[in-house]
């Protein structure tokens, strides 16, 4: 072998290795590209998912809110519609008790019990009527006059200040509202306002 051969057989050998190197770093650069393609699509799946997820459970959260609000609403309309009807109720309620005031002046101006017996029985009716509504009778007579419970329309001198002598009209009230408001009679004792007025120096 001559010398230009040996030469030119050292120069291919070379260049074969300086390819093989190339083309392993292609290689090796191919499967990094390849991996991290695979691996960014992963990625993407997984954040997909969660946003999928997160997407459902807000949606869950909106339809457990709205079916709260409709069951809110629902109460709100039901109660509603109890308080109208115990409004209309009141109403004619409060028509009835005026028919009750009336009987029961009848039956103190008749002194016979023989009288009494028709009139009395057709007021218990309307008594326990108003009785299985919730319509109480209120206790006035003795206790202390309160302006939010009572309506004053007489006053008279008396031992103690603002305490209710006598009804003038019964009040009633139903299920803790007050149905008819009762007229009384309280009693004032003018001497705790009557103090002496000061003297002026000289008198």
């Amino acid at each position: 072998m001559s010398k230009e051969d040996a030469l030119k057989k050292i120069f291919e050998d070379q260049m074969k290795k300086e390819n093989n190197t190339e083309i392993q770093e292609e290689i090796k650069n191919a499967i990094s590209a390849e991996t991290l393609k695979k691996e960014l699509a992963k990625e993407i799946k997984i954040q997909s998912k969660d946003s999928k997820d997160l997407k459902i459970e807000e949606l869950i959260n909106d339809l457990k809110r709205l079916q709260a609000d409709f069951q809110n609403h629902c109460k709100r309309v039901e109660q509603e519609k109890k308080d109208f009807i115990e409004y209309a109720a009141g109403g004619v309620l409060c028509k009835l008790l005026l028919i009750v005031d009336e009987m029961e002046i009848a039956l103190k101006s008749m002194k016979h019990p023989e009288d009494q017996k028709g009139i009395l029985m057709i007021l218990n009716k309307i008594k326990k009527l108003l009785l299985e509504e919730g319509v109480t009778q209120m206790a006035c007579k003795g206790q202390k006059f309160d302006p939010f419970r009572h309506e004053a329309i007489l006053y008279e001198n008396g031992k103690d200040d603002g305490v209710i002598l006598d009804e003038i009209q019964k009040g009633y009230q139903m299920k803790g509202k007050i149905l008819r408001y009762p007229k009384v009679k309280v009693s004032r004792n003018e001497s705790n306002s009557d103090e002496a007025a000061p003297q002026m120096e000289g008198e």
